[in-house]
């Protein structure tokens, strides 16, 4: 009987299965469950029907892909809008980086879905099953996946080389960039090297490793694999140049009898031992430059891969041709494919709680495979995934360790490793940080916590970032990841004394408060109308000084997390004054934005505080505060009893403007209830206070609320003669305030001349309003505006002008949670179905 090749079995073999494919609809990855073999065997054997030299032979680049992309669209009569729309998990965005060359997916490595594949099955382009696997090898050549690639060596020499981690998942943009850098390595650059670096535990060495054994790079260097792992952070000492080029040499064979001893000749023996041959060599863990550089081999046929969670910024110093690949936490997607996987989950299963799991911990990989072999062998019995999330959530690090036995297996002694190696002001800057529950923290905010100057901090956080454990982003700011800030923080519990910690936090939070007040104030300078007493800040807290608008906005965008954070988190009794100044601080920066829901706790905790204090003043702002969202929120209820208990403090304290405050939040919480007469009789106590204690700007303001009111009740006479008093009493404030000032009152003259049927001045006023509304960023008065100017369009019989307005006013009144948003909503409503 005469034996067919194995080619042209090959060949029948995969003509056989695409019919098979073709006839039952069954997908590739079904077939793969349904033979118990991997997918990437299945699409091996539909390759194999030798189809390398088809129609798609020409596209042997990224660009020219995308062109015959660009042609299949247009001649399947759709957009690439639709195609994207009918396609899932891929967009607009991605299939125009297609279409031009750019970003081409290697296939995924976890159970995520493929993009590029679900692009190529998309019916409306009408490719058979044989042109999407031809497609698809195609999109594999370009990656260096191949399928059809000539086969590494069969024994290829990994030597040391660590053995590959089947769970291995995602990680396709780091992938990409080192496939990139085997192409350029092969038109022959000079020695190329790519640095991995990241924190512990990112995987960093299980991407190193997934790599070298990838098919393209065993293709590549065909003599093999040098590896050796440079104990950089371990609870070993890190391994010596010396050491390190012994270990390597003998991978080469080398007798370690016959190694020279002196690291000159010992150096030389190296170079000549990697002379004319294709390695790929994987340094591993390696701790800092000096132990690196001389290991790097000057041989141009010889590639090198480095990990290490320092950044190794001096290399570049030193050396061309080197690639610095950062690696952060997984995404959403690639750790929660790493889990279902250890967890032995389909993907099928349900989202939440894997995703809960992942988020306890922190989206690193080393923390996701502790916690899920922790759950299968201790919790699963007993708890849901979702449950042990929960747990985990509550002491992450105390939970993610494998074992007392094997210290790599958990994550705060993988992270100790790190630590021991900084300086000990590195150390201290490091663990104070800690103490900040902001997401981030400027250079100012660090230097408030450490008590350094900017020249004593400048070294410490250069230190940090380059160990990996701090990341700086592009406008100077410092942010952990969010284990290693659990760990700084337990680090301090433990080393620093609750006195130093205390005294930390009280320079924070005098930061804080002295640069936050006089910010808020020039956000908002009618809303503050009394001065606090905030004394002198402590020494070392250095309070930044802002001097126009637009620096106070920026800071508190960047800091109002952290504030409210470290306000709310203080125990009872613990800096009671700085909290509830905390508090009212922000509350000017949240009144300015429109922020109706974010302060309630951190209000509720400032009142707590004022009251422990027994400080009816302070009571008196945080009551007023307080009852600011529920007014503007609808819960009408609980600002009237906000609102009669700060009156009460304040006549309890004589506190004239305190009064006068309280009497204009009681006018618009009637005023939203269409309760306009009580509303004007509030307005006009709030206008002869502020004119018995002589403060302009109330005074101001006080004429504008008493002209609105009478024009809400109809007296449109009495409604201008109030509001021009108004404009005119804002000519004689400083600029600052009349900024502030001005829209409201010109809204209220909008509001007033629509009513009496002057259109165009009524447009004039409204235009003015938003103007100055969307410069000042008040997003309540921006929404505002358009919903007056939707009324007046309305009035003056121009719909569709009426409903772009209200469109725009609703989406903004809607995202603030604001009552009036349903105003809207229903004269969106009846304006639809007059139309209809």
């Amino acid at each position: 009987m005469t034996s067919r090749p194995a080619h042209d079995t090959a060949a029948r073999l995969g003509s056989w299965l695409a019919a098979h494919l073709a006839g039952t609809g069954r997908s590739v990855a079904q077939v793969a469950r349904e033979l118990g073999v991997g997918e990437e065997v299945v699409r091996s054997w539909l390759a194999g029907r030798g189809s390398g030299d088809g129609e798609f032979a020409r596209l042997d680049t990224p660009a020219r892909l995308g062109a015959w992309l660009r042609a299949r669209i247009a001649d399947s009569g759709c957009t690439v809008r639709e195609l994207a729309e009918s396609t899932e998990h891929v967009s607009r965005v991605t299939v125009y980086y297609w279409l031009k060359g750019e970003h081409l997916p290697r296939p995924p490595t976890g159970d995520e879905p493929d993009r590029f594949d679900l692009l190529l099955s998309n019916p409306r382009l009408g490719l058979t099953l044989r042109q999407r696997v031809e497609l698809d090898e195609v999109r594999r050549r370009l990656t260096g996946t191949s399928l059809n690639a000539p086969p590494p060596v069969a024994d290829w020499p990994d030597r040391a080389l660590p053995p590959g981690d089947r769970a291995f998942t995602g990680r396709g943009e780091e992938l990409r960039r080192l496939d990139r850098l085997l192409r350029e390595h092969h038109r022959g650059r000079a020695v190329v090297i790519a640095a991995l670096t990241g924190i512990g535990g990112v995987g960093k060495t299980a991407l190193a490793v997934h790599w070298a054994r990838s098919r393209a790079a065993r293709s590549r260097f065909a003599e093999g694999c040098l590896y050796v792992n440079l104990n950089g952070y371990a609870e070993a000492p890190p391994l010596g140049p010396e050491q390190a080029m012994a270990r390597l040499l003998e991978q080469l064979g080398a007798d370690p009898e016959t190694l020279p001893a002196a690291p000159e000749a010992l150096a030389a023996r190296y170079r000549e031992g990697l002379r004319g041959r294709r390695l790929l060599v994987v340094l591993d863990n390696a701790h800092a430059e000096p132990q690196v550089r001389p290991l790097l081999p000057d041989e141009p046929s010889c590639l090198v891969v480095v990990t290490s969670r320092n950044r190794l910024d001096g290399l570049r110093a030193t050396h061309s041709g080197i690639t610095g690949i950062a690696l952060d936490a997984l995404t959403a997607g690639e750790a929660a494919s790493l889990a279902r996987h250890l967890l032995g989950l389909s993907r099928g299963a349900e989202e939440a709680p894997v995703a809960a799991f992942t988020a306890a911990c922190g989206r690193l990989p080393l923390a996701i495979r502790i916690a899920a072999a922790n759950f299968r062998t201790h919790h699963a019995r007993t708890s849901s995934i979702g449950e042990y999330a929960r747990v985990l959530g509550g002491d992450r690090l105390g939970h993610l360790h494998a074992g007392p036995a094997d210290p790599s297996t958990s994550v705060a002694t993988v992270m100790d490793w790190s630590y021991r190696h900084l300086t000990a002001a590195a150390q201290r800057t490091y663990r104070l940080l800690g103490l900040h529950p902001g997401p981030d923290a400027s250079a100012a905010l660090a230097a408030a916590l450490t008590g350094l100057d900017a020249d004593g901090l400048r070294g410490p956080l250069l230190e940090l970032v380059r160990a990996n454990l701090l990341a700086e982003d592009a406008h100077g700011r410092y942010a952990f990841h969010d284990l290693a800030r659990d760990h700084a923080a337990a680090l301090a519990a433990r080393t620093d004394t609750a006195d130093e910690r205390r005294e930390a936090v009280r320079r924070l939070l005098d930061h804080y408060v002295h640069t936050a007040y006089p910010a808020a104030n020039l956000l908002r300078p009618s809303t503050h109308e009394l001065a606090l007493p905030l004394g002198e800040p402590c020494p070392g807290s250095s309070p930044e000084r802002l001097a126009e608008r637009g620096a106070a906005l920026a800071w508190f965008e960047a800091e109002h997390a952290g504030m409210s954070a470290i306000a709310v988190n203080q125990a009872p009794g613990e800096f009671d004054v700085r909290v509830w100044q905390a508090a009212w601080a922000l509350f000017g920066f949240f009144t300015a934005e429109g922020r109706l829901g974010e302060h309630g706790g951190l209000q509720r905790a400032a009142l707590a505080a004022a009251e422990r204090l027994g400080a009816p003043t302070a009571q008196a702002h945080m009551h007023r505060a307080l009852s600011w969202s529920a007014t503007r929120m609808g819960r009408f209820d609980d600002s009237r009893t906000h609102l009669l208990r700060s009156l009460e403090l304040s006549l309890q304290t004589g506190d004239l403007v305190g009064q006068a405050a309280t009497y204009n939040s009681l006018a618009v919480l009637d005023g939203q209830q269409e309760r306009y007469a009580e509303a004007l009789d509030h307005s006009r106590r709030f206008l002869a206070l502020f004119e018995t204690a002589g403060n302009r700007t109330g005074v101001a303001r006080g004429l504008n609320v008493v002209g609105w009111f009478h024009a809400m009740l109809g007296e449109y006479d009495e409604a201008l003669v109030y509001c021009e008093r108004a404009l005119e009493a804002c000519r004689d404030l400083d600029p600052r305030e009349r900024g502030v000032l001005e829209p409201k009152v010109w809204d209220s003259l909008g509001l007033v001349h629509h009513r009496l049927g002057d259109f165009a001045r009524a447009r004039g006023y409204y235009r003015l309003t938003l103007d100055r509304n969307r410069e000042l960023r008040d997003r309540i008065g921006e929404g505002e505006a358009l919903a007056c100017l939707g009324d007046l369009h309305r009035s003056s019989g121009d719909p569709d002008a009426a409903r772009e307005a209200w469109r725009d006013a609703l989406a903004i009144l809607t995202d603030l949670g604001h009552t009036a948003a349903a105003d809207v909503r229903g004269k969106l409503a009846d304006l639809d179905a007059e139309s209809a």
